[in-house]
């Protein structure tokens, strides 16, 4: 199947509310943006709400991350945001760690996974004024590391759920090795062929 057929079974196929997990630095956001564009379809971001959350109580994203760890609450609200909203869109780009979970009736849900120095090197070219700075790319490595160990944890222990578990997902794309355009179109054609 190509690329342009794969696009031609996802612009005709409604319900389409598609899920997109996966590793830090995996791509997530290039991917889930892209699709979203080229389908004019809504994108609803997790990574968003936390940082508005953040900004809001005019804490970094980290530091945001080490209260989620401390009140449940948060956690809970922004993942229902997610939930509530896939109730009334019909088609739409679900990203976040837990979109496969909190989704309602999701049509197919995408893990993009990718080797850590990979994903280390990668956020470190590509950060911008809307990260939190690092000093150096080890600190970088740490703090993604730290940030992995506290999602493992912190979902673990408020839903039982694993979101690394890649047998929770229909689609699953190892990024490593890939291109943007590359993975775009591997991940786009597994997607059409479980919606064939």
């Amino acid at each position: 199947m190509t690329k342009d057929e794969a696009l031609i079974i996802l612009k005709n196929t409604s319900p389409l509310k598609i899920t997109v997990s996966g590793d830090i630095g995996a791509g997530k956001s290039t991917f889930a943006k892209k699709l979203a564009e080229i389908l004019e379809i809504p994108r609803i971001y997790m990574g968003q709400f936390m940082r508005e959350e953040a900004a809001k109580r005019k804490m970094t994203f980290d530091e945001l991350r080490k209260l989620l760890e401390k009140d449940p609450s948060l956690d809970h609200q922004l993942d229902e945001l997610q939930s509530e909203r896939s109730l009334y869109i019909q088609r739409g780009i679900f990203e976040g760690r837990t979109s496969w979970h909190f989704v309602q009736d999701p049509t197919i849900k995408v893990y993009l996974s990718v080797d850590s120095n990979i994903a280390t090197e990668r956020i470190w070219r590509d950060r911008d004024d809307k990260r939190d700075k690092y000093g150096t790319i080890e600190a970088l490595r740490t703090a993604n590391e730290e940030r992995k160990r506290s999602d493992i944890s912190r979902y673990q222990k408020y839903y039982g759920i694993d979101v690394y578990n890649t047998t929770n997902y229909d689609v699953v794309i190892d990024t490593t090795n890939l291109d943007v355009d590359e993975v775009f179109e591997k991940t786009i054609v597994k997607i059409a062929q479980k919606l064939k």
